[in-house]
């Protein structure tokens, strides 16, 4: 199962790794903040929030949904898109590195903590499972083609689209298509 997990997110084919016509995330809105995983802190730096004017867009419209169907919620956390280029966004940018955050069709979202903190979650039982579900949820239902989440969460989806993954405890890993 180990083997399995650490295999589910194969790396971008060749000529995949570039961004062209990157739109920049918004540091924070009425329905998010962005959360640099590398600092542990918000915001995220502007570097590491480009993304499709897809992605952007998208995440956007799916965070402002998830705000209206829960007003008491605090803000969601969203950390890694790519780099204002796109490209390598490895262990030397920081933290574990990416693997598939080279053309901005890639996004972490952070669960929701029962707490209510805007910070990240450490460890699996901070996180409110049943909003983190509806955030899985509303990504499979805008298209999302990939949704990886933590094996120690228990969340589901849409067979073939969400995948248990390592190292997502804390986050989820929205991929998008590609834009026609």
């Amino acid at each position: 199962m180990l083997g399995a997990l650490l295999l589910a997110a194969p790396a971008p084919a060749a000529g995949e790794g570039r961004l062209r016509n990157g739109v920049q995330l918004p540091a924070e809105s009425f329905d998010f903040v962005t959360w640099d995983p590398v600092l542990k802190r918000t915001p995220n730096r502007s570097w590491r929030r480009w993304g499709t004017a897809k992605l952007v867009y998208t995440t956007q419209i799916v965070l402002r949904g998830y705000r209206d169907a829960h007003p008491d919620a605090p803000r969601v956390l969203v950390g890694d898109l790519s780099r204002p280029h796109g490209g390598p966004f490895g262990a030397r940018y920081g933290g574990l590195g990416h693997a598939t955050h080279q053309t901005g069709l890639d996004v972490d979202v952070y669960y929701p903590r029962r707490d209510r903190r805007e910070r990240a979650p450490r460890r699996p039982q901070q996180v409110d499972r049943r909003l983190a579900q509806d955030l899985v949820d509303r990504f499979v239902k805008v298209g999302a083609i990939k949704v990886y989440v933590g094996p120690s969460l228990h969340l589901r989806g849409r067979r073939g689209v969400v995948a248990p993954l390592i190292y997502h405890d804390d986050h989820l890993h929205v991929r998008l298509r590609r834009a026609d």
